[in-house]
Parts: structure tokens; sequence; C-alpha cells
């Protein structure tokens, strides 16, 4: 199923391009928000705030980011990945599940986290796991999943069994960690197609009854079992909601996400204030896996407009991305930019940058 209604011209792609061909890798604000504890939360500016502390979800996603950044840089994000796999070794608690917040003098602020955080930590766990050989590592990831993994199949929150899903698959892609995946595979796919069995209907093709925030990570996780399961349903599930979402994100060939305050709910209308930068990631994995499974390369083209949002191609015509810090803006508020660069959102840039320049690992 082809996303027919998108017309990409020659001269986007040339404006694209030249932007990406301007910024170079850079994880100086990365550096910037991290120190010996794990990356913070929060920035005023570019300057790290340190009264919100530290959280597993921004820990986790940095993880994911410095192991990809080892693929291409070898040895560059070594002392980074330890930092980060340490806070989440930190924030595990005796029973395998993690708790989410730390304030900045180390006081945990919770004793678990959002199924989310779990969810998303398991993705960066497995991404790892796929990406990095050095054995001390290995050890360690293999210790702390083991702790973790009776939870996956208590998960009840679509976006954590999306996230668990795609770090279950890039852990059987790396043979590595000596378990047999295929049974919760099939269980987070199967409680994802079942969830959008109940919420879509011939007007409304997604998996509940309102799309909100990271929408993306959904039918992208299904595609992921492509061949691995082998399901009919899968696929066809992840490749209607794609192009539905599709339809909903773009407007005048312009990328317009949905804003978080008040999301998009079914017979509602879609919320234009408070796009972040957390939706651009998957949802370049979500297009360029698209092209892979239609044989399709207008999808790439589409992933570097998904890109360009960074760069002006948005709702308000604004750059988001700070070449002087090489950090991110925190979003798009209704008239303005919102100039705090957080790590949410610079995490979200630099991995939306890796999965354009060099596809998934």
């Amino acid at each position: 199923m082809l996303l027919s209604h998108y017309k990409y011209t020659y001269a986007d792609d040339i404006w694209i391009w030249n932007k990406l061909k301007n910024v170079s890798f850079d994880l100086a604000h990365i550096e910037r928000l991290t120190n010996e504890v794990g990356i913070v939360q929060h920035a005023k500016y570019a300057t790290p705030d340190y009264s919100h502390g530290y959280c597993l979800d921004d820990n986790s996603r940095a993880l994911m980011l410095s192991g990809l950044t080892n693929v291409i840089f070898p040895g560059n994000s070594d002392k980074l990945i330890d930092t980060y796999l340490g806070f989440i070794l930190y924030m595990q608690r005796e029973n395998g599940l993690f708790g989410n917040f730390l304030s900045f003098d180390h006081q945990f602020l919770d004793e678990y986290g959002t199924e989310d955080a779990f969810g998303r930590t398991i993705w960066s766990l497995g991404s790892l796991m796929n990406n990095d050989e050095r054995p001390h590592v290995q050890l360690l990831l293999k210790e702390i999943i083991d702790k973790a993994f009776p939870h996956i199949t208590e998960i009840k929150s679509l976006r954590a069994a999306a996230y668990s899903l795609c770090g279950l698959v890039h852990m059987h892609k790396s043979n590595k960690y000596g378990k047999n995946l295929i049974p919760e595979i099939y269980y987070l796919a199967d409680f994802i197609c079942n969830e959008y069995e109940k919420a879509s209907d011939d007007d409304w093709q997604w998996y509940e009854s309102i799309i909100s925030y990271d929408n993306a990570i959904i039918p992208y996780s299904l595609m992921l079992t492509k061949n691995i399961l082998f399901e009919e349903r899968y696929l066809l599930y992840s490749i209607e909601s794609a192009a539905f979402l599709d339809k909903i994100l773009f407007e005048d060939n312009r990328l317009q996400l949905i804003g978080n305050e008040g999301w998009y709910p079914k017979n509602g209308t879609k919320s234009y204030v408070g796009e972040q930068a957390i939706e651009i990631p998957s949802l370049i994995l979500m297009y360029q896996k698209l092209a892979e499974i239609n044989n399709a390369p207008c999808y790439y083209e589409k992933a570097k407009n998904v890109y360009a949002w960074f760069h002006g191609n948005n709702r308000l015509g604004l750059e988001i991305f700070d070449s002087l810090t090489k950090g991110c803006r925190d979003g798009l508020d209704k008239n303005t930019v919102n100039q705090n660069q957080g790590a949410e959102s610079t995490i979200s840039y630099w991995l939306a940058y890796l999965f354009l320049h060099y596809e998934e690992y």
C-alpha cells in the first residue's frame, strides 16, 4: 500500500540535503547535559537545569544514541555508554522493574516508573546488545535484562509493548541473549494487534481512541516482525495504520505534528500546540521500513522531509536545531519555538540524524 497522496519534488530533495550537509555529527550538548550520574532531563536555554534531576526515559534514549554512535565512530562514546548503562543499573529494583525519577541530590522520587519507561529501556538495552561487542557490556546487559524479562508479558501499555517489541527484535537479531524470544515477540505483537482490532473502524485505523505521542513506533514495531513471525495481520495492520497516520500528519506536503495540548481524539480535532521532537526518529524509522517493505524509494524521500521539520520545514517555518550549541529546542508552541534545549529533544535530533544518514543497525 503506497501513500499515493504525497507528492515529493526534486526541489524538496535538494533543499533538505543542503540542510543535512551543513550539519556535522556533534554530541557537544549531550555531553553538556551529562555528568558522572547520567543525563539531566532539562535545560534552561542550553544550560543544564539540575532542579529537575534525571529520569530513566532520557538515560535509556541516551544509551541507544551512544551505542549507535559507537557503531559509526568506534570508541567515541564508551564513556557515555558506561554512564547511561550505570544509571539504568542503579535504577533497577530487586524485582527487575525500574524507578524513573532521581533528584539531583540522588534521592529516588518514585518506586517504579511507567510502563513506557520500562519498554523504552528494554528497547535501548536490546539495541546495545545488537551493537556492542564488548564482553563486559554484554554481561551487564544480560544481567539487567534477565531481571526485567518476566515483566515483559505483564505490559498493558501500547507504547511500552511497541518499545519492548523493538528491543526483543534487536536481541533476537543479535543472537547474543541465549533465550528463545519468539513467545514474547508473539505476545507483544498480538497484544498490539488486538488493540487495533478493538479500536479501529472504516474511518479510524488506529490502535486506541486518541492519537498522542511517539505514534509511529507502534506500526514500526509490527513491521519489524515481518521476517520473524510471518503473520499477515501484523503487516496489514501496520501498513494500514501508517497510511492513516501519514494522512493526519502531512498537510500540503509539510509535516504538522500532533500537539501535546489536546492530542487528536477520535471524532475530535487535531491539536497543533506543543509539537515535540520525540515524534521524528520513530517517523523516520517507519518511513524507511515502508520503503523496504514496498520496495518504494519515495518513502526514503519522505523520511528526509520528516527530518527537515527540525530545520524550518514546519508549521512556523522556524529552525528548531541550534547549530551553535548542537542542541535541539524543545518543540513548537502556538506561535513560537520553546527555547529550552532539554535531553529528550536533543537526543531525538541526533537519533533522527543517525537513522537518516545510516539507517537502522
